[in-house]
């Protein structure tokens, strides 16, 4: 069906379609729809909102895109579109890969073969690492000094000890992620940093590396182990698509909101990114808020022109652009969704 919702779980390199089975959300059947020498991993789906869904629907669904996409990366090298990208039928599917082509494509060859592989390191017995950190002489004369005290003197004591306990564990944790970034980063290509999520954590790091150095990449985990002597319990997820290094989003703006970001940069129905920069700046310097301290509208003024600028800046990132609304209607453009490695 041609006007049918579509979700989009990824792009890889293939001139042939082909039809994957019932796998998809909602159990549709996922297919390759190509263009030129790229192709679009796609399934039917029903009319939904996946960021509003209820948590169980949600993860459900993740499940099954994620699901999707490791499938695909039996036979091939696949770059993930973010969770929850939905077009409109077969036309905006190919409006995407012929808008996103030379990205789309540039990416496909620079992860050929690649693998990301998440690293998480966590303390074994947090516990033990607190009671040691107890131990230290600075600590200990604290506490020494809290016992000789009466109850309403130790107060500040205790929030002091509290201080040096977390300073003194998250110089351990420092220490102990940089030895392991060091040595396993030798085998990676790229790699980048997620979050902490708690105290007991010591890094949380996913690796951008070749198909090829899996089992070595692996055999470094497991040397830094028994480095650690089971002090450091390591967590392997992997191998996945390259989450973290190159997933692609798509954006969509409507006619009106993009024409209104024109109208108040007084721009044509035809600009160029240099044009919209030049007329942002002269914007700024009329209207930036220093220059308007008893209005209390300044500052509101000003985030607009910088939203404007933002938005049109996306839309227009190579050569011209037309703002007529027949060249608008509809228009698709494919980003790269802000992830960068840190080597």
């Amino acid at each position: 069906m041609p006007g049918k919702e579509k979700i989009i779980y990824g792009f890889i390199c293939e001139n042939k379609p082909k039809n994957l089975g019932s796998i998809g959300i909602d159990k549709e059947e996922v297919h390759i729809f190509t263009y030129q020498d790229i192709a679009a991993v796609v399934s039917d789906v029903p009319s939904m909102q996946f960021d509003s869904l209820p948590k169980e629907a949600l993860l459900r669904n993740l499940a099954v895109y994620q699901s999707v996409i490791e499938n695909v990366m039996q036979d091939h090298s696949i770059i993930p579109m973010k969770f929850g990208t939905v077009v409109q039928g077969d036309e905006e599917v190919t409006r995407t890969l012929e808008n996103g082509y030379e990205q789309i494509n540039s990416s496909l060859k620079k992860m050929e073969n690649k693998i990301e592989i998440d690293i998480a390191a966590l303390w074994s017995d947090l516990e033990t690492i607190l009671k040691e950190i107890g131990e230290e002489e600075e600590i200990k004369t604290l506490k020494k000094e809290a016992v000789s005290k009466p109850a309403d003197q130790t107060f500040q004591i205790k929030i002091n000890v509290g201080k040096l306990v977390k300073e003194s564990l998250d110089n351990k944790r420092e220490e102990c992620a940089l030895l392991i970034l060091e040595a396993l980063k030798k085998d990676a290509e790229d790699h980048h940093v997620h979050s902490i999520m708690d105290d007991s954590m010591i890094m949380n790091n996913a690796f951008l590396i070749g198909k090829d150095k899996y089992k070595n990449f692996e055999e470094k985990v497991n040397q830094l182990d028994r480095y650690f002597q089971n002090r450091i319990n390591f967590r392997i997820v992997g191998p996945l698509p390259p989450y973290s290094f190159s997933t692609f989003e798509v954006m969509k703006v409507g006619f009106s909101e993009l024409n209104e970001a024109r109208e108040m940069l007084g721009l044509g129905k035809e600009t160029t990114p240099s044009e919209i920069k030049e007329a942002y700046r002269d914007l700024a310097k009329k209207l930036h808020p220093d220059k308007f301290s008893g209005d209390p509208e300044a500052q509101k003024r000003f985030e607009k022109i910088n939203k404007a600028y933002h938005m049109l800046s996306e839309y227009c990132q190579e050569g011209g652009f037309s703002f007529k609304e027949a060249d608008v209607k509809g228009r698709i453009a494919v980003r790269p969704v802000e992830q960068q490695g840190t080597l």
